[in-house]
């Protein structure tokens, strides 16, 4: 498993040896190849074979698996996660090092791999410039240790592998094995024991990875319904059967009389045979009840949706001009998986800007993690008009930043909170120079009135 929990005495005492059977315990955890096999429709039908090797042995793969994970993950991360703070600045700051990491296409692949797997979890580290990265890790990669005698899993190490094949064919086993002040790195040639080749400190003031978990019981959304994905592979794959297996039926003649194989051969070319009396001719066919078949098929996907809470979004049900309190009804199950998803998936999220607040501290900032909040939007379908019509109803009840996180196609609420008072600056600027353009004409036309009252001329006596 990719997560241990034991108490800190023992984990500060971890040996070369400890590590290693850490290690080789989570290589042999086959769940998440398997879980990664069937995502990408490497499926059990694939290996099925008949005992009998002339019948037919079609082996289709009807992809439930990845359906369930990309519209489960494009519903729940589709639109990108946005983020608050009344600091500005720091906002700003860790905006930029999202925007530096590409953080949007990363948290998608978070949620895919959590969907896939149950879980995943993300490194952040230095670059060659001192910048702030993050990278994911596949659980199979890494092993998190957290103290059993915390309430809330403080994580206390992390146990990182990479194993590699150099020109001679050795296998080496590069391990890290990080806490909150250093890490310590090991290799091994070909399985041997772990050798110590350098302890270096880091500056997080933690243990720099994230754990994201798709649920607490890290299993991945279609993982429940593997075997009803097994059973519609199996169904499908016979109807194909039973169709090629009548496509190639055999001919059965009855007294067909002294005749030869040429003879037969030229009768189905010609299309007419001659039988003796009593003959027949008919085709040995396997009888299909079609309608069970299909009844049972349908009841099979009917299964695998409602289980996995991911609706067919195909099915005509979704066809037509559906009110938008109609469409949340059939999304209610989808909604409240991503609602579970949501709460997990913050806590994560909350960490990795945590342990990037300490790097910026350290640099000199004064800063608390807690100030920003990530908001999550669902990617659904949405009454544009009704949503706008909203938010300008809300206004003088509701901050133009709230106002501004209803609206989905808004991906940067402080960079378009920055463009309104660019907007609005630049309208008091504009409206500043008519001011005094208007000022100063009615100035002049003060003066010209005043010099034609010292002429004697009449106000009314002027033209044009």
């Amino acid at each position: 498993m990719p997560v241990i929990y034991m108490d800190r005495v023992s984990a500060e005492s971890l040996t070369e040896k400890d590590i290693r059977e850490i290690i080789d315990e989570n290589l042999m955890d086959l769940k998440y190849g398997m879980l990664t096999d069937y995502y990408v429709g490497q499926h059990r039908i694939l290996s099925e074979t008949k005992k009998d090797s002339t019948a037919p042995n079609n082996r289709l793969v009807n992809n439930m698996a990845k359906y369930i994970t990309d519209t489960a993950t494009s519903y729940f991360v589709g639109q990108p996660v946005v983020y608050n703070s009344q600091d500005d600045a720091y906002l700003q700051t860790v905006q930029d090092i999202f925007d530096y990491n590409d953080e949007q296409d990363h948290n998608m692949e978070l949620a895919k791999q959590c969907s896939i797997c149950g879980s995943c979890f993300e490194m952040l580290y230095l670059d060659e410039d001192a910048q702030i990265r993050f990278a994911k890790v596949a659980p199979s990669d890494l092993t998190m240790i957290y103290e059993s005698d915390s309430g809330h899993a403080q994580p206390m190490a992390a146990i990182r592998s990479v194993r590699s094949v150099d020109k001679d064919k050795n296998v080496i086993l590069k391990v890290e094995f990080w806490n909150a002040y250093q890490v310590l790195r090991f290799r091994s040639f070909n399985n041997g024991y772990l050798n110590l080749e350098a302890i270096e400190e880091h500056y997080w003031q933690d243990v720099p990875f994230v754990e994201y978990i798709n649920n607490e019981e890290r299993r991945g959304d279609f993982e429940g319904v593997i075997t009803e994905i097994d059973a519609y592979n199996k169904a499908q794959s016979n109807t194909a059967n039973y169709f090629q297996y009548n496509d190639d039926a055999i001919l059965k003649i009855l007294k067909l009389g002294d005749v030869s194989s040429d003879d037969v051969k030229d009768m189905k070319e010609k299309g007419a045979i001659i039988l003796d009396d009593g003959g027949d001719v008919q085709w040995l066919l396997k009888q299909v009840d079609d309608t069970a078949m299909e009844n049972f098929k349908n009841r099979l996907r009917e299964d695998i949706h409602t289980m996995s809470h991911v609706p067919h979004l195909c099915d005509e049900s979704f066809g037509g001009n559906l009110s938008g309190v109609a469409i949340a009804y059939k999304l209610w199950g989808l909604e409240q998986l991503c609602a579970m998803k949501e709460r997990k998936f913050k806590k994560g999220l909350q960490r990795r800007i945590e342990l990037i607040t300490n790097i910026l501290n350290i640099k000199g900032g004064h800063y608390d993690y807690k100030d920003i909040t990530p908001k999550f939007r669902r990617n659904k379908p949405e009454n544009n008009l009704e949503l706008t019509q909203i938010a300008t109803q809300l206004s003088g009840l509701l901050s133009t930043e709230s106002r501004l996180q209803m609206l989905p196609w808004v991906e940067n609420v402080h960079d378009e909170m920055e463009k309104l008072e660019e907007e609005k600056n630049k309208d008091v600027d504009e409206f500043g120079t008519y001011e005094n353009f208007a000022k100063a004409f009615e100035s002049q036309q003060n003066g010209v009135t005043a010099g034609m009252a010292a002429e004697g001329v009449d106000e009314s006596e002027r033209t044009e």
